[in-house]
């Protein structure tokens, strides 16, 4: 899936362009409990939070489950907070997402965050499968599966405590309009000039911990 532009865009200006626009019909994708996109008048998740979100629409379904149960740009905006890196298959849900929206936001976790935390995701079916990268010169996004590399370093409360002050190193914040320029990438990871196979690489937890960084570093900007 090699088409469009998408580009870096906060999600507090997100936020906020979306409040200029009382009008329009914007649908938040994996809601969750507490709703991640106040403005949205649509909202999906797979548990039925509707008794939360009174004289708003509330879609049961599993994002997992293709095609989307929507029509063709039925949305003027599509909020997909935490959602892509959850997808078994995240080029179809892309384009799903493209298909039933004219222009969308997308908030992920980076590498950096993802291995700070605990990797319990592993585990979970539901959990983290795919790390995503963002080259700012090609304005593309690139996803590779995710791998357990480090060890859990902190919890959640102490994340808590640090996410204000370091959220753009944690979160990759990206809107789209028309479509999405993204590519599937390999399982290796770069580390100055020298490339590692992970599967065939033993490293200690801390100089994963440096891959990991390097490579977020490298595309984070």
């Amino acid at each position: 899936m090699e088409i469009g532009v998408i580009k870096r865009k906060s999600r507090y200006a997100t936020l906020e362009m979306l409040s200029k626009h009382p009008e329009w019909n914007i649908v938040d994708l994996g809601c969750g409990k507490g709703g991640a996109c106040p403005n949205a008048n649509v909202l999906v998740d797979r548990n039925n939070w509707s008794s939360d979100f009174p004289g708003k629409e509330f879609v049961v379904h599993d994002l997992s489950k293709l095609p989307l149960p929507f029509k063709d740009k039925e949305f003027d905006f599509c909020w997909a907070s935490h959602i892509l890196e959850h997808m078994e298959d995240p080029t179809e849900f892309l384009k799903e997402i493209v298909r039933i929206s004219k222009a969308g936001y997308i908030e992920v976790p980076t590498p950096l965050i993802d291995n700070l935390v605990s990797g319990d995701d592993f585990r979970d079916p539901h959990g983290h499968k795919w790390w995503i990268f963002y080259d700012d010169e090609e304005e593309k996004m690139t996803l590779r599966p995710r791998r357990h590399i480090v060890l859990k370093t902190i919890d959640i409360p102490e994340l808590n405590l640090l996410y204000p002050f370091f959220r753009s190193s944690f979160v990759l914040e990206l809107c789209w309009e028309d479509s999405i320029n993204m590519e599937i990438g390999d399982e290796k990871y770069f580390y100055e000039d020298k490339e590692y196979d992970l599967e065939e690489t033993k490293f200690q937890p801390w100089v994963m911990g440096q891959l990991a960084f390097q490579a977020l570093k490298r595309h984070h900007g």
